[in-house]
């Protein structure tokens, strides 16, 4: 993938509508088994994991949370195994150990995913010490919410990351955003205040808008490899309105493409969070630019749907691990 995806924006486009159509074909497949717990959905978040991720090189780390589905097919993960590993399926990308909280795939760049608060932050510490030392100009990046900069860890991580001058990225997903800003407990006015009085070098961005993204990044990217120094990102968000259930469902509906040149469908309870979703407004924009054709997202619509269809189908297919997988593996 090319460094500046701006520059791919059919690229781009198409990998935000396979993250949206991955976690709404998880909602339909939580329904469906009823054995599949609690899901941590990652949508409303695609204006940022895509344009973020999609710039990582070979080599890079990446580190994730409890809602990481969408960084790794953000990432290129192959999404009929992440599916089957949510199922808890032999061919899941852990063998159906991982489950959604923790399933992880270190040939894309994930050597751990932690569904700890905190546990992304200073995982990523570790990795950005390996990556300076090994010196090829790789970078480590931390995916996490706001609510990380409540724990000790965090703190802790920024430091360590900024004393010894470690390639890390810390992207802070704020989906707690409001008018005051944040709503963690932070003594601080804003989120970058602490990270800033560590002498780490900082950015805020509006996490809707994936080109603003793309370029904050990109530019956090190239700093991080030219100078070696950590740098913090903060993506402010309105959080999706099914993110607040227990098991995801579809709160705003079934995500229609057409809404972004149809304005006129959206209405109802959440009609302001739809005109705020970020794959309904990255269309516009690409359709305003002339970019794309409203013919051009239909397909890579059709093709998203098309690719989870599949994906199902081999999730499906794959059975539960034998009995005797319970204890391979493990370290006692």
């Amino acid at each position: 993938m090319a460094n500046n995806v701006a520059e791919d924006p059919r690229a781009l486009l198409a990998r935000m509508l396979l993250m949206r159509r991955f976690e709404e074909m998880v909602i339909r497949v939580a329904a469906d088994h009823k054995y599949i717990g609690r899901n941590h959905l990652y949508i409303g978040h695609e204006a940022v994991g895509a344009p973020a991720l999609m710039q990582l090189r070979a080599g890079d780390l990446s580190y994730s949370t409890h809602r990481n589905h969408g960084h790794m097919i953000a990432r290129g993960v192959d999404p009929g195994r992440a599916l089957a590993e949510i199922m808890g399926r032999v061919d899941g990308l852990c063998g159906g150990k991982g489950g959604t909280w923790h399933m992880t795939d270190p040939s894309k760049g994930f050597g751990s995913t932690s569904a700890m608060v905190g546990g992304s932050i200073g995982l990523s510490v570790g990795g950005g010490f390996a990556l300076k030392h090994a010196g090829k100009g790789n970078v480590a990046v931390a995916c996490f919410g706001d609510g990380v900069l409540d724990e000790g860890i965090s703190y802790e991580a920024l430091n360590i990351a900024a004393l010894f001058q470690l390639p890390v990225l810390f992207l802070c997903e704020n989906n707690s955003k409001t008018g005051e800003r944040q709503t963690s407990m932070l003594a601080a006015r804003e989120i970058v205040d602490v990270p800033n009085a560590l002498r780490i070098e900082t950015a805020v961005v509006d996490g809707s808008d994936a080109d603003a993204v793309a370029a904050t990044v990109g530019r956090a990217l190239a700093r991080i490899r030219d100078t070696g120094a950590p740098f913090f990102v903060e993506a402010l968000l309105e959080r999706w309105p099914g993110s607040f259930q227990m098991k995801p469902q579809f709160i705003t509906g079934v995500t229609d493409v057409s809404m972004a040149w149809e304005e006129a469908k959206i209405s109802g309870e959440h009609a302001a969070w739809l005109r705020a979703d970020p794959i309904l407004k990255h269309i516009g924009v690409l359709l305003a630019r002339k970019a794309l054709t409203r013919e051009d997202v239909l397909a890579l619509d059709s093709t998203a749907n098309s690719t989870m269809a599949a994906a199902r189908a081999f999730a499906e297919a794959s059975p539960f691990p034998p009995h005797e997988a319970a204890v391979a593996g493990v370290f006692v």
